[in-house]
């Protein structure tokens, strides 16, 4: 039996950035995990792998269209989609950075538990057999694809996010179930590779967790760009297997029969809870996920729950500052000078990596108006934009919500060339409290794509210099 001061289970995104916080502030610190290698869904079957996928096909686009950019030679036609390289160079990427966190565990100290880990009570935990001791403890076990009645996956015809990853045929027809941003990245992916995809939506409008004219903008572009059958407030009720596919009964705004060479299931994730040992303690779960508090405390003392397991925005650098805020809670309990910052919720940044990107910061305008607030928004898009042409991307647009009174800066939403880069700085502006008139008067370099903050500050007014 060994002893730590802090024991975290799960080395996902959120899991071993806590740890090597409380490496850091002189904690005897381990890390549990049951898989192969470190980091989690994030590193081995999500977001790292899904964007070396999603770049593949952006490079695919780009040599379609070389000789607008002056290359002669490459001959379109002749293009063709290898999934089994881009497979071998997510495996390259994905091993690289397991390597990388691995270094990083000798690095800061920090002892690593191969095993499943259970909670046992009173600070136990028992990883493959063997029972260790912690102070205290942080839950970080991750999420997985959920599953749906009647529309179990196979990994053959009928697969989820963590099949499609390791795909090496390339679908003549993919019908995609849930249009969130899992969905729509997979639909960006496989529409500009070659195959002809199908997304299906529920509710009222693709990306629906999004400000609404978001979802609305980006349907249109995938339908005129990629060609694709994108039905929203659609549902898949049942599916029949078949030889060279699966037939899919559609019910809703466009219902019908439409027969996929595969179908992706990308309807969400379940919380990781089951066998981990929870009823060996005092933490409460509803609806799946642990209880917990600001501090990410759950209702077992010493006990910590971070990441997918928890009622917070499932992303990877959510779960990472949740993991530093249950760190230093946890140094602080034990006498260490720390003082944790509860995460901000209200500020957090949210990345669809389709083409064109999204990124978003704050309340959207519907969200705000539910809330009561007097909302002005200004809007501007991408087009008018010099470095947007330049890249070949003058598509989609920025938008602001903005308190009405004060001019304070409550959202920005884009959709458009490097949204996700762009989003950063706007979750700076938003953290330093701007107003739309300090926006205006912040000078931006030309040309850029961040030209379009200023502008978009100015058509909240009405004043918009470039349209």
């Amino acid at each position: 039996m060994a002893s730590f001061d802090l024991l975290v289970i799960g080395s996902g995104p959120g899991g071993y950035i806590a740890a090597i916080r409380g490496a850091q502030l002189g904690l005897a610190t381990a890390l549990v995990e049951k898989d192969p290698g470190l980091g989690g869904t994030c590193l081995h079957r999500g977001c790292i792998p899904a964007k070396t996928w999603l770049e593949s096909a952006h490079r695919f686009e780009q040599m379609q269209v070389a000789d607008d950019y002056g290359i002669d030679g490459v001959d379109a036609k002749a293009l063709k989609a290898n999934l089994a390289t881009i497979v071998k160079r997510k495996g390259r990427i994905v091993t690289k950075n397991a390597k990388g966190i691995e270094f990083l565990m000798k690095k800061n100290k920090v002892t690593v538990l191969k095993g499943f880990g259970k909670l046992l009570g009173g600070g136990r935990v028992d990883v493959a057999g063997e029972v260790h001791e912690a102070k205290r403890i942080i839950l970080a076990t991750g999420s997985a694809p959920k599953p749906i009645p009647g529309l179990e996956t196979d990994g053959v015809r009928v697969l989820n996010s963590d099949h499609i990853l390791d795909l090496t045929e390339l679908p003549s027809h993919l019908v995609i179930l849930g249009a969130g941003a899992i969905g729509v990245e997979f639909a960006s992916v496989f529409s500009r590779l070659g195959s002809k995809v199908t997304l299906v939506e529920f509710m009222d409008t693709i990306l629906p967790l999004e400000d609404e004219e978001i979802g609305l903008e980006l349907a249109k572009i995938f339908k005129k760009t990629y060609k694709m059958d994108v039905r929203t407030k659609t549902k898949i009720t049942r599916i029949e297997k078949r030889a060279d596919g699966v037939a899919c009964f559609l019910e809703g705004e466009t219902p019908g029969e439409v027969v996929g060479s595969h179908l992706l299931v990308a309807v969400g994730r379940s919380p990781l809870v089951e066998g981990i040992g929870l009823e060996a303690t005092k933490a409460q779960v509803d609806r799946g996920c642990v209880v917990i508090d600001k501090f990410m405390q759950t209702g077992e003392p010493g006990l910590y729950a971070i990441g997918d397991i928890v009622r917070t925005p499932w992303l990877a650098h959510v779960a990472s500052d949740e993991g530093i805020v249950a760190a230093e809670h946890a140094a602080q309990s034990l006498g260490k000078d720390v003082h944790p910052h509860p995460v901000r919720y209200d500020r957090f940044p949210a990345c669809t990596y389709c083409d064109p990107e999204v990124g978003t910061v704050g309340l959207n305008e519907k969200a705000a108006k539910a809330k009561g607030l007097d909302v002005q928004v200004g809007t501007f898009p991408f087009a008018p934009m010099a470095k947007a042409n330049i890249v070949g991307e003058p598509h989609g647009f920025i938008k602001i919500v903005a308190d009405k009174q004060y001019g304070e800066i409550l959202g920005i939403h884009i959709l458009g060339p490097k949204a996700t880069e762009l989003v950063a700085s706007s979750v700076a502006l938003m953290g330093g409290e701007f107003t739309v008139n300090e926006l205006i008067n912040t000078m931006y370099p030309h040309p850029s794509l961040n030209e379009v903050f200023p502008e978009a500050a100015r058509a909240v007014y009405g004043r918009a210099l470039n349209m």
